[in-house]
């Protein structure tokens, strides 16, 4: 397999809010990983907002959620009281996901991680073979740390290299996103 066909995601939705949970339950997903900066709430952003936290707080009627982020502990403990959560996961390292699933008791085939990013959120959940590995828009990219700034900027590598090559990946899956970052 040539190796930028591992930043394409299985889904793409423009938001969180937009993706068909009644599709992925429908297919065994029984388990929801989520990035958090940039996908749940903006970098910038301290605290998340009530619509944010309910929407998870309902999914969780229906799906094991998890908060899987790269970020430290102090950022990500603000929806403890609900949601599990693996900080400084390493992502695209396959640890972070491994804790994860042992976290929730889940298993690769029931599990789809959802995210803003190609390097860390897609590439990291193809790693560990997750089922669906879910794309969403950044929320505010201007609110990027630099490694941040620096995986888009890679990341735009791999989807030249995508709409050269797979086209039809790239127009399903991609340009959107491209577009938006």
């Amino acid at each position: 397999m040539a190796f930028y066909r591992k930043f394409i995601p299985s889904l793409y939705y423009p938001t969180i809010f937009d993706i068909d949970y009644l599709l992925l339950k429908k297919e065994g997903i029984t388990t929801l990983f989520f990035d958090l900066d940039n996908t749940i709430i903006p970098n910038d952003v301290k605290q998340i907002d009530n619509k944010s936290l309910e929407f998870l707080q309902q999914l969780q009627q229906n799906f094991k959620v998890l908060i899987l982020s790269n970020n430290v502990l102090q950022r990500v403990k603000f929806a403890s009281f609900t949601i599990p959560y693996v900080y400084k996961a390493n992502k695209p390292l396959k640890k972070g996901f491994k804790q994860a699933l042992k976290l929730v008791n889940s298993t690769k085939e029931e599990t789809a991680s959802i995210g803003d990013q190609l390097l860390t959120d897609i590439f990291g959940s193809r790693r560990v073979h997750l089922k669906h590995q879910i794309l969403v828009n950044p929320l505010n990219k201007r609110a990027d740390l630099k490694r941040t700034r620096f995986n888009r900027f890679l990341a735009k590598h791999f989807i030249k290299k995508i709409k050269k090559h797979d086209f039809v990946s790239y127009s399903d899956k991609l340009r959107e996103y491209d577009e938006k970052v």
